[in-house]
């Protein structure tokens, strides 16, 4: 029996394509997202910022990217000044993953032009799934209050975010996170 030789790696990768790793995109790949939610204090009052024509700010993840350094170098651009930088969720949205950050930030004194706005936070339903399934939807409301309720349990219990942000736990403190919430 005659025995076959192996194809060369190229002769595969002209045949098949490169591996799926190794692209930057593909319908196989699963795109990844990050969200960032610079929240600020001004006058006693929460705001967040978002980009003027979108529901977040939202960048690409790069495979081999830290997030929280992405976020960092994504409030530059602004120029924003963190205090707390933060993983506080992720979900699943049009086939893409969304990793939220949020990131306590100093009021800017300006913004550049057309590129975000200064809004009121206000208070939401956080967004509830199954048992065994995530919510249908989450809109960035709910996942804005999400994050401020995992913010408030920081302020109380890293030794950390509490000393960035001594005047915070008095403004988080109606944001009580979750699991003490069904326990009070």
């Amino acid at each position: 029996m005659a025995r076959r030789s192996k194809p060369s790696i190229q002769t595969l990768i002209d045949t098949i394509g490169p591996p799926v790793s190794s692209v930057p995109w593909s319908p196989r790949f699963t795109a990844q997202t990050l969200e960032v939610l610079p929240v600020g204090l001004s006058d006693g009052a929460l705001f967040w910022m978002k980009p003027l024509h979108a529901d977040s700010l939202r960048v690409g993840l790069p495979p081999s990217a830290t997030p929280a350094d992405v976020v960092l170098d994504v409030l530059k651009w602004y120029p924003l000044t963190p205090a707390v930088v933060h993983s506080t969720s992720w979900r699943h949205e049009e086939g893409r993953i969304i990793l939220t950050y949020i990131a306590v930030v100093a009021r800017p004194s300006a913004l550049p032009a057309d590129s975000l706005t200064i809004t009121p936070v206000r208070r939401a339903e956080i967004a509830r799934g199954e048992a065994m399934a995530a919510p249908k939807s989450i809109g960035v409301d709910a996942v804005l209050e999400h994050a401020l309720r995992h913010l408030s349990w920081l302020v109380r219990d890293d030794p950390t975010v509490m000393q960035a942000l001594p005047d915070w736990k008095v403004v988080l403190a109606g944001y009580q996170p979750e699991p003490f919430r069904a326990l009070a």
